[in-house]
Parts: structure tokens; C-alpha cells; sequence
């Protein structure tokens, strides 16, 4: 009996190696891989895979990457090397690529500042010790005689929105023209750098002015209007009909409150003279301030405490929940300023209307001028209110009719707040750029921006919720402990009676 037991299990032991064998085998002849995170992360985007699949000719990628680099970012050099062969495979072998060391030797350092990669300064630890490093994590793109640079790449899904992106510049003869309004106190284009450098990457952008006499230049596919704070002439509104009548999108963002509590504590509204002209577009902004309990912080100086102490800021509400439409794809997270309420008043005959931005549904709407106590303790008594709309897009049903976007603050996406240049979060210059997409009708890349979700907040479940959880943890543990002892006692005594029966065998 017990020969016969070895037997068995040493052929269940060859054929447990035969089946390793064989799909090793099978797994080095075909490639297969699942991607199992929630936003598809690590699978290329529909519309990579249309650029790739119809290259009209060979395209070359020469990486400028530091051969040596700290632990962290050799990891991105290989995310990098990992992307690109699949981009090769997928173009089928339109698509070649190589890795230069610029590292290696003076004249590659220099060729690689000269194709206009961006050296890099990064911080690491040798043998107990900070070092500063330049290094080098760019590339450059050919098809013919035409170039596209990727001055620097990061670690994450964006690396694809960043080499597709360039891929497509080498696709695109000429690139739409994107006019940003000047003329009324709105921040100057190299105050607009991070935005213009995201614009960029698909668009030539422009700063532009209206003029009483003259047309807006139909050369600009689509003009932004950006933190406007002195008033719009009625000219230049009708100018900006004109425009929109003949198929050109316009996003219009801009602050209907004034605030500054770095110089005085004071909300109030300011009028620049659009109210009637977004009525004429069944659109409504203001009156009063939105607070909203998700909400961004400030720091404030405390008379026991020199350092400043992070407080919830609900002037500044933190919209996480989006909608379906195409402005809001990839959304993670965006940050307003003392923002008004919108209202939708159009005729739904004459044009579709989306709300696009809206705060989360414990939201409140303070009238105005109010004095801010920046150390007031808030309650859930001062956000009664549900969602309320910060964005809102239009569609004419005539098509020959330009898109419009308007969003009820002008400083979520210039950098500028309580008066001091920040960088911006990641998600508002996604929104805005986004915007733009979609009144130029440009959303072949729409898709793959904001493709990672980083900001994922545990939902309060309330205290009922939370309560039961405690007590689950607290007596789960010892319950299957005890539900265990009592089946292995179980099965103990009907192995004994097993035993004593007649006939048993061991």
C-alpha cells in the first residue's frame, strides 16, 4: 500500500514539473499580461494605439538617459524602456528606438543639450552622504526631416500622454492656433507658463487683444479669456459673438468675487460687466461666495504658535466627483478660490447645457460683502446646501455656432493665490486644458491626460458604520478561533470512531 502511495506521488510530481515546463514554454513564446489597477493604468490608450498602427513612415527615438542614476529614477528609466517597446511592437517595427549615455563622454552631453533635452539636478545619498547630480531623462523624436522633443519625462502614466503626445506633433503638419485674451488686466502669457507648456504639447498658443474696429482674427481656432479683472466693453462682447458665430470655441473663466484677505479680510463681489452677455448664453454667476466642507487649507499664524498651523479653508472648495462629460475625463482632483454659484437659465431649444464643475453635496453659499474670521470654527450647520455648479459648457444646436465653457473663477488655473504665484495642482491645469479640447473640437488626446487617479480619500462610513466595524474586529478574530477548535474537535472524534471500527486499516 504504501509503495503504491510513493508511486502516485511521484508522478503527481513529474506532472506538476511538466506543466511548469510547458508554460514557461508557452509563456516566452506568447506574451500575456493582465492589467488589473481600476484606471487602466498600464494598458496603452485607444488613441496610441490608432497613432502607432498608422505611422506613415519610420519614426526614431533617441533617449538621452543617464546611464548612472539613483535607485528611484533608474526605476523610471526602465518604465521608459519598458513603453517604448511596447510602442515598437504595437507600430509594428515602425517605431525604433535607442539609449545615448550622455554621461559617457562630453560630446553626448553637450549634442543632448543641443537637441534640447533639459538637464536634470537630483538629490541622493553615497555612502552616508547628500550628493547633487545632473542628469539627463529626455528624448527626441524623428520622422524625416521633422523633430518633436521631450525635454523631460516622469514616472507614471503621464510618460504616455508625454510620448504620444509628442508622437502626434511629428503627425501634424500645423498645429491650431490658440488665442489668449490681453487688454483687461488679465495675467500675461509668461505669467500662464505651466498652462502654455501643457497647451503646448498640441496647440501653438498666442496672446491676443479685441479691438473695437476690427474682427478677432479667425486664425486663432479658439481664444481663452482668463482672470479678466477690469470690465469688458460691450464692443469687445460683441466681438466675442461675432467670433462664436463663426464656429470658434471660447472658455471664459473669471472671479465675480474679489478677495484678498493678505491685505484685508473682505469678500465682496466685482462686476466687469458680463452678467448680461452670459444671460444672453443662458448662463448665471453669483451672487454670494461658495464655502464647501471639502476644502483646500491655509496656513495661520497662531499667538501660541510662531510657526503657521494648517487650517480648512472652505473659501477654497476641493472638487473631487465628476461628471460623464468629455471636460471632465481623468479629473482627479481640482482646487477653486472663492468661487460664485452658476445657474443654468438657457432655453434648451437653442443650445445643450452640461455642468461641468460642482462642489461636493455639503456646500453652502454666503452673501456678500462679508469680513472672513480666518479662525472661525466651522460646522456642518454652515454647509447646508447640496452641489453647486462652478462650470458649466454650452453647445449651440447650431453647429456652425462656436462652444462655450465658463467657470465662475478665473485663478484656479494662473497660479495666483492670496496674491502669491503657486504651483498649480496637476488636476486644474487637466481641466483647463481640457476645456480647450473640447471647444476645439481637438479630443483625439483628450483620453489619456490625468489617465492615474493619485487622490483617493477614505469615505467617512458614520458613526453607526464605524461602530460595528470596532466590534467586528474586536470578536471576529476570537470567533473564528473558537469556530475552528469546535470543527477540529469535531473531526477528531469521528477519526477515532473510524479507528475503532472493525476492519480499519492505517
Amino acid at each position: 500500500m504504501q509503495g503504491g502511495k510513493r508511486t502516485i506521488s511521484i508522478a503527481t510530481l513529474l506532472l506538476a514539473c511538466g506543466i511548469g515546463i510547458l508554460a514557461n514554454m508557452l509563456a516566452q513564446r506568447y506574451k500575456f499580461r493582465a492589467d488589473l489597477t481600476s484606471d487602466k493604468r498600464y494598458t496603452l490608450d485607444p488613441a496610441t494605439l490608432q497613432l502607432l498602427q498608422h505611422l506613415p513612415e519610420t519614426v526614431t527615438v533617441t533617449a538621452y538617459v543617464t546611464a548612472d542614476l539613483p535607485p528611484e529614477m533608474a526605476v523610471v528609466r526602465q518604465d521608459f524602456m519598458d513603453l517604448l517597446v511596447e510602442y515598437a511592437n504595437r507600430s509594428g517595427g515602425k517605431l525604433v528606438f535607442e539609449f545615448v549615455d550622455p554621461g559617457s563622454s562630453p560630446e553626448h552631453s553637450a549634442k543632448a543639450v543641443e537637441e534640447g533635452i533639459r538637464p536634470l539636478l537630483v538629490q541622493t545619498r553615497r555612502k552616508d552622504r547628500s550628493e547633487n547630480l545632473q542628469v539627463f531623462m529626455g528624448a527626441t523624436l524623428r520622422m524625416a526631416d521633422r523633430k518633436a522633443v521631450v525635454p523631460a519625462f516622469q514616472k507614471g502614466p503621464g510618460m504616455e500622454w508625454t510620448l504620444t503626445s509628442a508622437l502626434a506633433q511629428l503627425l501634424t503638419v500645423e498645429k491650431p492656433l490658440i488665442g489668449v485674451m490681453q487688454g483687461h488686466h488679465e495675467p500675461s502669457l509668461q505669467a500662464l507658463d505651466e498652462l502654455a507648456a501643457q497647451l503646448n504639447a498640441q496647440y501653438d498658443v498666442e496672446a491676443t487683444a479685441i479691438y473695437d474696429s476690427f474682427p478677432i482674427n479667425d486664425r486663432f481656432t479658439s481664444l481663452l479669456i482668463i482672470d479678466p479683472k477690469d470690465s469688458l466693453p460691450a464692443q469687445h462682447l460683441g466681438r466675442i459673438n461675432e467670433y462664436m458665430a463663426k464656429g470658434h470655441g471660447v472658455v471664459l473663466a473669471f472671479s465675480a468675487v474679489a478677495a484678498d484677505f493678505g491685505l484685508a479680510p473682505k469678500v465682496e463681489m466685482r462686476d466687469i460687466g458680463l452678467g448680461p452677455w452670459l444671460a444672453e448664453h443662458g448662463l448665471r454667476v453669483g451672487p454670494g461666495v461658495v464655502v464647501d466642507r471639502q476644502c483646500g487649507q491655509i496656513g495661520v499664524v497662531q499667538a501660541t504658535v510662531q510657526a503657521p498651523v494648517a487650517m480648512d479653508f472652505p473659501f477654497y472648495p476641493l472638487i473631487s466627483k465628476f461628471g460623464d462629460h468629455p471636460i471632465d475625463h481623468g479629473l482627479d482632483l481640482v482646487m477653486f478660490q472663492f468661487a460664485s454659484p452658476m445657474q443654468i437659465i438657457g432655453d434648451s431649444t437653442t443650445a445643450r447645457y452640461w455642468p461641468v464643475v460642482s462642489t461636493s453635496g455639503r456646500s453652502g453659499v454666503l452673501a456678500t460683502p462679508l469680513n472672513m474670521d480666518l479662525r472661525k470654527a466651522w460646522t456642518d450647520a454652515d454647509f447646508p446646501l447640496g452641489p453647486q455648479m462652478l462650470g458649466a459648457a454650452r453647445e449651440p444646436h447650431d453647429s456652425t455656432r462656436g462652444r462655450l465653457v465658463v467657470f465662475s473663477n478665473g485663478s484656479f488655473c494662473t497660479g495666483e493665490m492670496n496674491g502669491r504665484t503657486t504651483r498649480l495642482p496637476k488636476g486644474n491645469l487637466d481641466l483647463m486644458v481640457n476645456a480647450t479640447d473640447w471647444v476645439t473640437h481637438h479630443t483625439a488626446l483628450l483620453s489619456m491626460r490625468g489617465k492615474e487617479k493619485n487622490y483617493r480619500p477614505i469615505t467617512d462610513p458614520g458613526e453607526a458604520a464605524r461602530t460595528s466595524l470596532k466590534w467586528l474586529n474586536l470578536l471576529l478574530p476570537p470567533g473564528i478561533m473558537l469556530l475552528y477548535g469546535l470543527l477540529r474537535v469535531q473531526w477528531r472524534r469521528r477519526q477515532r470512531r473510524q479507528r475503532m471500527q472493525p476492519g480499519h486499516v492505517q
